[in-house]
């Protein structure tokens, strides 16, 4: 990442269908800073955010690819590619 792109926050967002009746939206947010790197991971309208660090990001990944790796395959929705956008 390049200084002015390790400033900016991007946010990452992927909406569940049929949850509910809108769905419910899976947020990631990364703020990087040139000393600093933060991840959370927020369920629904937010307010059930997980604050992360880079390597427990990559644990969750990795044992979430693990365990869902025993439930078939990956639904439509999630074959959509997410790209990020800044605040």
């Amino acid at each position: 990442m390049t200084s002015i792109e390790r400033r900016a926050a991007r946010l990452w967002r992927i909406r569940v269908p049929g949850a509910l009746l809108s769905g419910t939206a899976v947020t990631v947010r990364l703020d990087a800073s040139e000393t600093d790197v933060r991840m959370w991971v927020a369920v629904g309208a937010g307010r059930r955010r997980l604050p992360l660090s880079v390597p427990e990001a990559w644990a969750v990944f990795k044992l979430l690819g693990e365990a869902l790796d025993i439930t078939g395959d990956p639904p439509d929705f999630v074959r959509t590619p997410v790209t990020p956008s800044s605040r």
